[in-house]
């Protein structure tokens, strides 16, 4: 029966009425099989003729939780209705896997559903349906109590739904809630995450029941960070001006007060004031370092005990003494073209007084005279050297690079000297930012003038510029430049208004200067009307406007000049216009009424000069007469 059961909880729902039904008969064959056990012993005991009736009480009953009892009592009677005493009552259970039954008629419960519990004597039988309900009483909580858990550790909590007696009842649910989640939090499948430092109430829910589990989070170190006494320096066998201070901080970002911090030094990197010590308050600790007594760097290791793996290191650098470094350059003398790199890398070795090279101590250049300097490593090699790379400055003449030995700066700087040579013609360009205007066939107000440098900017004296004009003419076709690596020229300009272009080149340099000025137009020297036909109707506008036309000298339209129309017939709208981009200045000419010739006159007032010229007015007949065909 046990195996019918595990396999009855594998089948398909389709399926269930038959394992039922399965399970009812073979539970009913096999207590029928017991009840003819039981009646054939009682009637061996007591006699079938002497029982005519049997009841059980109660004959229905309901129990709530597995282990309930219930106890079955039974009456039997004769034929004439007297209870017969001392019969012996054989019992047994349609299902045991529900309840089964003792000699006593005691019911014990096993699991929910439903059984018949059979009372047989004398041939006859009597029956009690037993009813099992499994009624929800409380929220069991199963492991460990779990008063404790570590911050930022996980665990899974189990909760069952369980009867008066604590079995668990199938088929009720339970969730979890945090009380407060930043504390410690639990999702849907009760994973427990312990998140901060505090204490929790964890919540189970099942139906209407409710069970509370205390909780408490305790922080554990989880960092250790440096807050101060990094990258000090001082005299070697000195105590460093700072504190070396750390901060031991919780996984949930607290700082953890209590806490055993180590202080480990490597060999001949000094001392510190204490080799241990336990945080504060605030989670700090820190201690006095004093520093080696040789020249480089040095190293303290700060650690949880019991933790190595909570750790940082802190270094410092032992200066040397003056009294005890000696400082030495190869010599000889050191040359490059100015803004160039010298060829071999400048090199200095640094000794103590007994010879030995005094490395791993932290070097510094500099340069002068806009040359810059570029350390090969931050610190001396293992023999003692130091080696840059200097690419001298944009000025000829002597300059200076400077080894500054350690941080203290008690070391004085050790100086090392190079001759900058000018270089070969580089660049032109026009010094001047100003754009260049003036006025067409006229000299330019200023001189062009070019500068020649180096690849450094340094000037270049004595090289000959060729200048090529595209418009105009130039003064001097090669000038030299000067000390200042100057060259001038006076450009007149040509006769065509608008953009004109002159050119420079020197040898040696690839790409030629191309300079731009900007012609304007001449005064006006000249007018001409422009759009009057020979005949047109007498007092009607004319088609088109007329329009005066302006230019200098050479042709140029001369913009912007104020131009009065004069009509000696008719009138001509605006009187006053100023010429436009084309020197053009356009006006309305309404005839008069009268036939005959009728006069417009322009008068330029920059210039003084005056232009006129006539239409004939005719009669509109005339006019049609003339246009017939």
């Amino acid at each position: 029966m046990a195996s019918l059961r595990r396999d009855a909880g594998a089948v398909a729902p389709g399926q269930t009425w038959i394992v039922r039904a399965w399970k009812w008969g073979a539970g009913s064959l096999s207590a029928g099989a017991a009840l003819v056990s039981i009646l054939s012993s009682v009637r061996s005991i007591t006699g079938a003729q002497q029982v005519r009736w049997i009841g059980v009480a109660p004959a229905a009953d309901t129990a709530w939780s597995i282990g309930d009892t219930i106890q079955l009592a039974t009456t039997i009677t004769d034929g004439h209705g007297g209870v017969l005493p001392g019969v012996s009552v054989g019992w047994s259970s349609m299902d045991s896997s529900v309840a089964s039954v003792d000699s006593a008629g005691t019911v014990a419960v096993q699991g929910p559903g439903a059984t018949t519990i059979v009372a047989a004597a004398g041939g006859r039988i009597a029956q009690s349906r037993i009813l099992v309900r499994l009624r929800p009483a409380a929220i069991r909580i199963f492991g460990d109590s779990l008063p404790r858990l570590a911050e930022g550790s996980t665990t899974r909590l189990v909760a069952r739904v369980v009867d008066a007696r604590r079995h668990p009842v199938p088929g009720q649910s339970v969730t979890w809630r945090s009380a407060d989640p930043s504390v410690a939090a639990i999702d849907s499948a009760a994973r427990l995450t312990a998140i901060m430092a505090g204490r929790v109430v964890l919540i189970a829910t099942g139906g209407d029941l409710t069970a509370e589990l205390p909780l408490e989070v305790y922080p554990v170190p989880a960092t250790i960070t440096l807050l101060a006494g990094d990258n000090q320096h001082a005299p070697a066998g000195h105590r460093l001006s700072g504190t070396v201070k750390v901060q031991i901080v919780s996984r949930g970002g607290r700082p953890l007060p209590g806490v055993p911090v180590r202080f480990s030094l490597a060999v001949a990197s000094g001392r510190v004031d204490r080799e241990s010590d336990t945080t504060d308050a605030g989670g700090i600790v820190e201690a006095a370092w004093t520093i080696g007594s040789r020249p480089g760097r040095h190293r303290i290791v700060l650690a949880v005990e019991g933790d190595t793996s909570i750790a940082t290191s802190v270094v410092a650098d032992a200066d040397p003494l003056p009294e005890n470094t000696r400082i030495m350059s190869p010599g000889g003398v050191l040359t490059g073209s100015v803004g160039q790199a010298l060829q071999a890398p400048v090199a200095v070795r640094v000794v103590d007084s007994a010879g030995s090279p005094v490395t791993d101590v932290p070097v510094s250049w500099t340069a002068d005279g806009g040359g810059v300097i570029i350390a090969e490593g931050p610190r001396t090699d293992s023999i003692g050297e130091a080696r840059a790379r200097w690419t001298l400055g944009p000025r000829s003449g002597p300059q200076q690079a400077y080894l500054q030995l350690g941080g203290s700066r008690a070391v004085p700087r050790f100086t090392v000297g190079a001759t900058a040579l000018p270089g070969p013609a580089a660049s032109l360009a026009a010094p001047r930012t100003t754009s260049l205007r003036g006025e067409v066939g006229r000299r330019l107000p200023a001189a062009v003038e070019f500068r020649v440098a180096d690849g450094a900017g340094n000037p270049v004296p004595r090289v000959p510029v060729v200048v090529r004009p595209a418009s105009g003419s130039v003064s001097e076709r090669v000038p030299i430049t000067d000390s200042t690596g100057r060259a001038s020229v006076i450009w007149t300009l040509g006769s065509a208004a608008g953009s004109q272009r002159l050119s420079a080149s020197v040898a040696g340099i690839e790409r030629p200067l191309e300079l731009t000025a900007q012609a304007r137009p001449g005064s006006p020297a000249k007018a001409t009307l422009d759009g009057i036909p020979a005949s047109a109707m007498a007092g009607r506008p004319l088609a088109q406007a007329v329009a005066c036309v302006v230019t200098d000298v050479y042709g140029n339209a001369v913009p912007g000049v104020p131009v009065a129309f004069t009509a000696r017939a008719g009138r001509v709208t605006p009187a006053r216009v100023r010429t436009d981009a084309a020197g053009r200045a356009e006006a309305r000419w309404t005839l008069g009424s009268t036939p005959g010739d009728q006069v417009l006159e322009a008068s330029v007032k920059e210039s003084g000069r005056r232009v006129a010229a006539k239409v004939r007015a005719l009669r509109p007949g005339k006019l049609r007469s003339r246009q017939a065909p």
